[in-house]
Protein backbone atom coordinates (compact mmCIF):
# COMPACT_ATOMS: atom_id res chain seq x y z
CA UNK A 1 0.00 0.00 0.00
CA UNK A 2 1.46 3.50 -0.90
CA UNK A 3 1.43 5.69 1.59
CA UNK A 4 -0.55 8.94 1.42
CA UNK A 5 0.38 12.15 -0.34
CA UNK A 6 1.58 14.51 2.08
CA UNK A 7 -0.34 17.61 2.86
CA UNK A 8 2.31 20.06 2.53
CA UNK A 9 2.66 23.78 0.31
CA UNK A 10 5.04 23.20 -2.12
CA UNK A 11 7.86 25.57 -2.79
CA UNK A 12 10.59 25.87 -5.74
CA UNK A 13 13.80 26.68 -6.36
CA UNK A 14 14.15 30.10 -7.93
CA UNK A 15 15.13 30.13 -11.86
CA UNK A 16 17.04 33.04 -12.11
CA UNK A 17 17.06 34.36 -15.94
CA UNK A 18 19.30 37.08 -17.02
CA UNK A 19 18.52 39.97 -19.26
CA UNK A 20 19.95 42.91 -20.77
CA UNK A 21 17.11 45.04 -19.37
CA UNK A 22 17.18 43.35 -15.63
CA UNK A 23 18.49 45.04 -12.62
CA UNK A 24 19.10 44.03 -8.45
CA UNK A 25 15.69 44.42 -7.31
CA UNK A 26 14.91 41.03 -7.26
CA UNK A 27 17.51 41.14 -4.35
CA UNK A 28 16.71 44.39 -2.85
CA UNK A 29 12.54 44.19 -3.56
CA UNK A 30 11.94 40.55 -3.36
CA UNK A 31 14.93 38.86 -0.85
CA UNK A 32 16.53 36.61 -3.84
CA UNK A 33 19.50 35.77 -3.41
CA UNK A 34 21.22 36.74 -6.93
CA UNK A 35 25.38 36.06 -7.66
CA UNK A 36 27.88 38.27 -8.76
CA UNK A 37 26.90 41.93 -10.21
CA UNK A 38 24.85 40.42 -12.53
CA UNK A 39 21.82 42.01 -14.35
CA UNK A 40 19.11 39.79 -13.30
CA UNK A 41 15.43 40.29 -15.26
CA UNK A 42 13.27 36.90 -14.38
CA UNK A 43 13.21 34.47 -11.39
CA UNK A 44 11.02 31.66 -12.20
CA UNK A 45 8.52 31.13 -9.71
CA UNK A 46 6.55 27.81 -11.09
CA UNK A 47 7.58 26.45 -14.00
CA UNK A 48 7.17 23.22 -16.19
CA UNK A 49 9.03 24.05 -19.72
CA UNK A 50 11.61 22.02 -21.25
CA UNK A 51 14.73 23.40 -20.38
CA UNK A 52 13.29 24.92 -17.18
CA UNK A 53 11.44 22.73 -14.52
CA UNK A 54 10.76 23.91 -11.37
CA UNK A 55 12.74 21.75 -8.74
CA UNK A 56 10.97 21.57 -4.82
CA UNK A 57 13.21 23.48 -2.53
CA UNK A 58 12.04 21.97 0.69
CA UNK A 59 9.86 19.36 2.60
CA UNK A 60 9.50 15.72 1.62
CA UNK A 61 9.60 16.14 -2.09
CA UNK A 62 12.88 18.26 -1.75
CA UNK A 63 15.24 17.67 -5.03
CA UNK A 64 12.20 16.41 -6.86
CA UNK A 65 11.41 18.21 -10.57
CA UNK A 66 7.79 19.26 -10.81
CA UNK A 67 7.48 16.93 -14.04
CA UNK A 68 8.04 13.73 -12.30
CA UNK A 69 5.70 15.21 -9.84
CA UNK A 70 2.84 15.27 -12.20
CA UNK A 71 3.70 12.34 -14.17
CA UNK A 72 3.08 10.43 -10.68
CA UNK A 73 0.97 12.41 -8.79
CA UNK A 74 -1.75 14.28 -11.66
CA UNK A 75 -4.56 13.70 -9.79
CA UNK A 76 -3.18 14.75 -6.27
CA UNK A 77 -1.33 18.35 -7.66
CA UNK A 78 -3.53 19.16 -10.23
CA UNK A 79 -6.92 18.19 -9.25
CA UNK A 80 -9.89 15.96 -10.33
CA UNK A 81 -11.06 19.14 -13.17
CA UNK A 82 -7.32 19.87 -14.22
CA UNK A 83 -5.43 16.41 -14.82
CA UNK A 84 -7.81 15.37 -17.45
CA UNK A 85 -6.22 17.18 -19.53
CA UNK A 86 -2.58 17.23 -18.07
CA UNK A 87 -1.08 15.75 -21.35
CA UNK A 88 2.56 16.53 -19.94
CA UNK A 89 2.30 20.45 -20.07
CA UNK A 90 1.19 22.66 -17.06
CA UNK A 91 -1.47 25.09 -17.11
CA UNK A 92 0.47 28.51 -15.94
CA UNK A 93 4.32 29.88 -16.09
CA UNK A 94 4.47 32.06 -12.39
CA UNK A 95 7.46 34.68 -12.61
CA UNK A 96 9.03 37.95 -11.24
CA UNK A 97 10.16 40.38 -13.65
CA UNK A 98 12.36 42.91 -13.34
CA UNK A 99 12.53 45.88 -15.89
CA UNK A 100 15.69 48.33 -15.54
CA UNK A 101 16.36 49.28 -18.52
CA UNK A 102 13.49 49.19 -21.87
CA UNK A 103 11.99 45.79 -22.30
CA UNK A 104 12.25 45.22 -26.01
CA UNK A 105 9.24 46.21 -27.47
CA UNK A 106 7.62 42.63 -28.58
CA UNK A 107 3.94 40.92 -28.99
CA UNK A 108 2.82 37.36 -28.13
CA UNK A 109 1.10 35.00 -30.25
CA UNK A 110 -2.80 33.89 -30.02
CA UNK A 111 -3.31 29.70 -29.34
CA UNK A 112 -4.48 29.90 -33.25
CA UNK A 113 -0.98 31.86 -34.36
CA UNK A 114 1.29 29.81 -32.91
CA UNK A 115 -0.13 26.67 -33.88
CA UNK A 116 0.20 27.98 -37.36
CA UNK A 117 3.68 29.93 -36.83
CA UNK A 118 5.41 27.26 -34.04
CA UNK A 119 3.91 24.13 -34.67
CA UNK A 120 0.83 22.03 -33.83
CA UNK A 121 0.70 22.15 -30.24
CA UNK A 122 2.38 25.14 -28.85
CA UNK A 123 0.55 27.73 -27.00
CA UNK A 124 -0.03 31.11 -27.35
CA UNK A 125 0.29 33.25 -24.38
CA UNK A 126 -1.69 35.80 -22.35
CA UNK A 127 -0.27 37.28 -19.21
CA UNK A 128 -1.30 39.38 -16.84
CA UNK A 129 1.54 41.69 -14.51
CA UNK A 130 1.09 42.99 -11.03
CA UNK A 131 3.55 46.19 -10.25
CA UNK A 132 5.00 44.99 -6.98
CA UNK A 133 7.93 47.88 -7.41
CA UNK A 134 7.87 50.70 -9.39
CA UNK A 135 10.47 53.04 -9.92
CA UNK A 136 10.34 56.75 -10.45
CA UNK A 137 10.97 56.43 -14.21
CA UNK A 138 8.28 53.35 -14.43
CA UNK A 139 5.94 53.31 -17.19
CA UNK A 140 4.10 51.09 -19.35
CA UNK A 141 4.47 51.13 -23.38
CA UNK A 142 0.96 49.14 -24.54
CA UNK A 143 -0.83 49.33 -27.55
CA UNK A 144 -0.51 51.29 -30.64
CA UNK A 145 -1.49 54.84 -30.87
CA UNK A 146 -4.76 55.71 -32.65
CA UNK A 147 -4.12 55.89 -36.58
CA UNK A 148 -1.45 53.46 -36.56
CA UNK A 149 -1.07 51.19 -39.62
CA UNK A 150 1.17 48.29 -40.40
CA UNK A 151 2.72 50.77 -43.10
CA UNK A 152 3.61 54.02 -40.74
CA UNK A 153 5.21 51.19 -37.95
CA UNK A 154 7.49 49.54 -40.49
CA UNK A 155 8.42 52.43 -41.78
CA UNK A 156 9.17 54.53 -38.10
CA UNK A 157 10.99 50.54 -37.30
CA UNK A 158 13.32 51.05 -40.10
CA UNK A 159 13.95 54.64 -38.85
CA UNK A 160 14.55 53.60 -35.30
CA UNK A 161 11.66 55.01 -33.58
CA UNK A 162 9.16 52.47 -33.23
CA UNK A 163 8.92 53.49 -29.55
CA UNK A 164 6.78 56.45 -30.80
CA UNK A 165 4.33 54.23 -32.56
CA UNK A 166 3.01 53.28 -28.60
CA UNK A 167 0.76 54.70 -26.24
CA UNK A 168 2.53 55.12 -23.19
CA UNK A 169 1.11 55.13 -19.51
CA UNK A 170 2.39 55.79 -16.25
CA UNK A 171 3.13 52.91 -13.62
CA UNK A 172 2.83 52.52 -9.96
CA UNK A 173 3.04 49.82 -7.17
CA UNK A 174 -0.47 47.73 -7.35
CA UNK A 175 -0.91 48.84 -10.71
CA UNK A 176 -2.91 45.51 -12.66
CA UNK A 177 -1.99 45.28 -16.43
CA UNK A 178 -4.10 42.28 -18.62
CA UNK A 179 -1.54 42.03 -21.75
CA UNK A 180 -4.10 40.02 -24.27
CA UNK A 181 -2.10 38.09 -27.37
CA UNK A 182 -1.26 40.68 -30.40
CA UNK A 183 -0.71 43.23 -28.28
CA UNK A 184 2.58 44.73 -28.56
CA UNK A 185 4.43 45.93 -25.42
CA UNK A 186 7.17 47.27 -23.68
CA UNK A 187 7.56 48.50 -19.86
CA UNK A 188 10.97 50.48 -17.83
CA UNK A 189 11.83 50.76 -14.35
CA UNK A 190 9.25 48.28 -12.89
CA UNK A 191 9.17 45.07 -11.22
CA UNK A 192 6.29 43.28 -11.14
CA UNK A 193 4.58 39.85 -10.43
CA UNK A 194 3.74 37.71 -14.32
CA UNK A 195 1.19 35.35 -13.94
CA UNK A 196 0.50 33.58 -18.05
CA UNK A 197 -0.55 31.00 -20.03
CA UNK A 198 2.73 28.23 -20.27
CA UNK A 199 4.26 29.70 -23.19
CA UNK A 200 7.89 31.14 -23.43
CA UNK A 201 6.80 32.39 -26.91
CA UNK A 202 7.90 36.01 -27.25
CA UNK A 203 8.48 38.09 -31.03
CA UNK A 204 10.71 40.40 -30.13
CA UNK A 205 10.24 43.40 -32.96
CA UNK A 206 12.76 46.29 -31.60
CA UNK A 207 15.81 46.22 -28.72
CA UNK A 208 15.90 50.43 -28.06
CA UNK A 209 19.26 50.34 -30.57
CA UNK A 210 20.83 47.38 -28.20
CA UNK A 211 22.45 44.55 -30.10
CA UNK A 212 23.29 41.37 -29.95
CA UNK A 213 20.01 39.85 -29.57
CA UNK A 214 17.79 38.30 -32.25
CA UNK A 215 14.82 39.83 -33.55
CA UNK A 216 11.53 38.20 -34.56
CA UNK A 217 10.28 41.22 -36.94
CA UNK A 218 8.17 39.03 -39.46
CA UNK A 219 6.82 37.26 -37.03
CA UNK A 220 6.30 39.92 -34.75
CA UNK A 221 4.44 42.03 -37.72
CA UNK A 222 2.18 39.59 -38.48
CA UNK A 223 0.96 38.72 -34.79
CA UNK A 224 -0.09 42.34 -34.05
CA UNK A 225 -3.60 42.95 -33.66
CA UNK A 226 -3.90 46.14 -35.77
CA UNK A 227 -7.07 47.25 -35.10
CA UNK A 228 -6.83 47.78 -30.84
CA UNK A 229 -4.94 50.15 -29.19
CA UNK A 230 -5.98 48.18 -25.82
CA UNK A 231 -6.88 49.70 -22.16
CA UNK A 232 -4.01 50.13 -20.17
CA UNK A 233 -4.45 48.73 -17.37
CA UNK A 234 -7.53 46.72 -15.22
CA UNK A 235 -9.11 47.48 -12.17
CA UNK A 236 -9.80 45.08 -9.21
CA UNK A 237 -12.89 44.31 -8.25
CA UNK A 238 -14.63 43.40 -5.02
CA UNK A 239 -14.88 39.24 -4.29
CA UNK A 240 -18.38 38.41 -5.13
CA UNK A 241 -20.52 35.25 -3.95
CA UNK A 242 -20.35 33.21 -7.43
CA UNK A 243 -16.49 33.30 -7.44
CA UNK A 244 -14.90 29.75 -6.56
CA UNK A 245 -12.97 30.85 -4.12
CA UNK A 246 -16.13 32.85 -2.19
CA UNK A 247 -16.56 29.89 0.37
CA UNK A 248 -12.98 28.36 0.51
CA UNK A 249 -10.85 31.30 2.19
CA UNK A 250 -12.39 33.32 5.10
CA UNK A 251 -10.65 35.82 7.43
CA UNK A 252 -11.43 35.05 11.05
CA UNK A 253 -13.72 37.70 13.26
CA UNK A 254 -11.20 39.52 15.68
CA UNK A 255 -8.16 39.51 12.96
CA UNK A 256 -9.10 42.48 11.57
CA UNK A 257 -10.30 43.31 8.25
CA UNK A 258 -9.36 41.92 5.11
CA UNK A 259 -9.52 42.61 1.99
CA UNK A 260 -10.06 40.10 -1.60
CA UNK A 261 -10.20 41.37 -4.63
CA UNK A 262 -10.34 39.86 -8.30
CA UNK A 263 -7.49 41.21 -10.11
CA UNK A 264 -7.82 39.60 -13.27
CA UNK A 265 -10.16 37.22 -14.47
CA UNK A 266 -9.67 35.71 -18.23
CA UNK A 267 -10.28 32.47 -19.87
CA UNK A 268 -6.91 30.96 -18.72
CA UNK A 269 -6.45 31.92 -15.36
CA UNK A 270 -7.81 33.66 -12.45
CA UNK A 271 -6.10 36.52 -9.76
CA UNK A 272 -7.31 37.69 -6.81
CA UNK A 273 -5.31 39.09 -4.03
CA UNK A 274 -6.03 38.54 -0.46
CA UNK A 275 -4.97 41.29 2.19
CA UNK A 276 -4.78 41.17 6.13
CA UNK A 277 -3.28 41.04 9.82
CA UNK A 278 -4.30 38.19 11.67
CA UNK A 279 -5.45 34.77 10.71
CA UNK A 280 -7.89 33.11 8.09
CA UNK A 281 -9.09 29.10 7.30
CA UNK A 282 -8.22 27.97 3.84
CA UNK A 283 -10.89 25.04 3.55
CA UNK A 284 -8.61 23.10 0.30
CA UNK A 285 -10.57 22.23 -2.43
CA UNK A 286 -9.48 18.59 -4.29
CA UNK A 287 -11.28 20.28 -7.80
CA UNK A 288 -7.54 21.64 -8.85
CA UNK A 289 -4.69 23.76 -7.54
CA UNK A 290 -3.60 26.81 -6.73
CA UNK A 291 -0.56 29.06 -6.81
CA UNK A 292 0.13 31.41 -3.88
CA UNK A 293 3.05 34.67 -3.94
CA UNK A 294 3.09 36.36 -1.02
CA UNK A 295 3.43 40.28 -2.39
CA UNK A 296 4.12 41.78 1.12
CA UNK A 297 4.16 40.90 4.47
CA UNK A 298 5.42 37.35 6.42
CA UNK A 299 3.48 34.99 8.67
CA UNK A 300 3.16 30.86 7.99
CA UNK A 301 0.83 28.35 6.97
CA UNK A 302 -0.47 25.98 9.06
CA UNK A 303 -1.31 22.55 8.14
CA UNK A 304 -2.03 19.10 10.38
CA UNK A 305 -0.45 21.45 13.07
CA UNK A 306 2.90 21.77 11.24
CA UNK A 307 3.85 25.30 10.37
CA UNK A 308 4.89 26.39 6.72
CA UNK A 309 7.11 29.64 6.92
CA UNK A 310 6.00 32.38 3.89
CA UNK A 311 7.56 35.66 3.43
CA UNK A 312 7.40 38.53 0.80
CA UNK A 313 9.07 37.22 -2.64
CA UNK A 314 8.02 33.47 -2.27
CA UNK A 315 5.85 30.99 -4.33
CA UNK A 316 3.92 28.38 -3.65
CA UNK A 317 1.48 25.52 -4.84
CA UNK A 318 -1.03 24.56 -2.93
CA UNK A 319 -1.67 21.05 -4.27
CA UNK A 320 -5.52 19.49 -4.62
CA UNK A 321 -4.71 16.97 -2.14
CA UNK A 322 -3.23 19.74 0.42
CA UNK A 323 -6.43 20.43 2.00
CA UNK A 324 -7.40 22.84 4.35
CA UNK A 325 -4.69 24.84 6.52
CA UNK A 326 -4.65 27.99 8.44
CA UNK A 327 -2.66 30.88 6.99
CA UNK A 328 -1.19 33.39 9.03
CA UNK A 329 -0.01 36.98 8.45
CA UNK A 330 1.21 40.19 9.87
CA UNK A 331 0.28 42.99 7.21
CA UNK A 332 0.67 40.50 4.28
CA UNK A 333 -0.72 40.20 0.75
CA UNK A 334 -1.07 37.07 -1.02
CA UNK A 335 -1.79 36.72 -4.68
CA UNK A 336 -3.84 33.59 -5.12
CA UNK A 337 -3.95 32.58 -9.13
CA UNK A 338 -5.89 29.54 -10.26
CA UNK A 339 -7.44 27.69 -13.54
CA UNK A 340 -10.96 28.80 -13.73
Amino acid sequence: MSAPFPRVPLRFREILVEKPWGSRRLATAMGKSLPGRKLFGESWEVACRDGAVSVVAEGPFKGKALRALLEKFPVEILGRDIAGGWRGRFPLLVKLVDVGLPLSIQVHPSDEFAAVAEGEGVPGKIEAWIVLSAGPKARLYKGLVPGMTREKFTAALAKGEAGACLNVFPLADGDIVLMPPGTIHAAEDVLFAEFQQNSDTTYRIWDWGRSGRTMQIDKGLAAIDWHTTGLAKCKAAEVRENLRTYELIKVRRGSGKGKREVLVWCGRFVLESLEFSGKAEWAGDASRFYIVMAAEGKCEFVVDGKAHKWKKGQTFLFPAAMGGCEVRSRGGRLLWCYVP
